[in-house]
């Protein structure tokens, strides 16, 4: 007999993460790998993959001032501190310290991805 938790989860019923909305995990989704010999599946992640910057539509660019954090970036421009992942990913940014390292670069904030902007036709 199947187990009907398992199709829930399958069919997408119940969510298989309990990562928030505004996670850069939400949509992740979850895998598990077998090792066999009567050992218990071992949940993982799937691989998030960054969106190219320069795909993500540009809605204005501004420049980091002292004291400039990316949570206070991404409440500012985002509407959500929890969404500074969505600069990152908008300005190529591997580490998150690029994001306000040195005062005065350019920081561009993006639409999220799959949103289409003005030159995206």
């Amino acid at each position: 007999m199947a187990d009907p938790l398992q199709e829930l989860l399958a069919a997408g019923a119940i969510p298989s993460t309990s990562f928030p909305p505004t996670s850069r995990y939400a949509d992740v989704g979850v895998e598990t790998w077998d090792p066999g010999n009567g050992t218990p599946p071992v949940p993982f992640l799937r691989r998030r993959l960054c969106p190219r910057a320069d795909r993500l539509a540009l809605l204005y660019e501004v420049r980091i001032a002292e004291g400039d954090r990316r949570d206070m970036l991404g409440a500012r421009h985002l509407g959500d501190a929890e969404l500074w992942w969505r600069l990152a990913d908008g300005n190529g940014a591997v580490d998150p310290r690029e994001l306000t390292d040195p005062v005065g670069r350019r920081l561009r904030i993006t639409l999220a991805e799959g949103v289409p902007g003005a030159s995206d036709g």
